[in-house]
């Protein structure tokens, strides 16, 4: 039997990239990581245009409510935080990690991922925000809270 060449599901690379993990994490790799240590980006908020199928990661200058908090890799060659009810809003499948190309717009001082329609577990289009769970009930905060220590521990 002959030998098959195995094939890298997620591929080192010099540009910047997000990879959206199976536990629901975004994870910025170095390239990225260097976009966020110039700007000084330390809490951001998440944007999801459901017509153009697109994720926006916006900075926000203080904490706040809505923002998650970007832990830095203590390797120095990465950083991320944990978003899966962001993914479950959008209805994005986390069945398998996926690395996704994302851009640095400098006008709007943003992220910009494109999402394959094959990544969404169902149509979106008609998802708004007010038919979701509110992200500011206390059950809401108590688990973003447990999140972010077990992150913390993490690290």
């Amino acid at each position: 039997m002959g030998f098959e060449i195995f094939n890298r599901k997620i591929v080192w690379t010099g540009s910047p990239t997000i990879t959206f993990t199976k536990l629901g994490r975004i994870s910025f790799n170095k390239a990225a990581t260097a976009l966020i240590k110039k700007n000084a980006i330390e809490n951001v908020l998440l944007m999801w245009d459901v017509e153009k199928k697109v994720i926006g990661i916006r900075p926000t200058a203080k904490k706040e409510a809505r923002s998650y908090k970007v832990y830095e890799n203590p390797k120095d060659n990465g950083c991320g935080f944990a978003a899966s009810t962001f993914f479950k809003w959008i209805g994005y499948d986390l069945a398998e990690s996926r690395q996704l190309p994302t851009q640095w717009d400098e006008q709007s001082q943003t992220f910009l991922i494109e999402i394959l329609p094959a990544y969404l577990k169902q149509d979106t289009s008609n998802v708004t925000h007010e038919e979701t769970e509110d992200q500011t009930s206390p059950s809401a905060v108590n688990a973003v809270k447990r999140t972010r220590r077990v992150q913390r521990e993490l690290l």
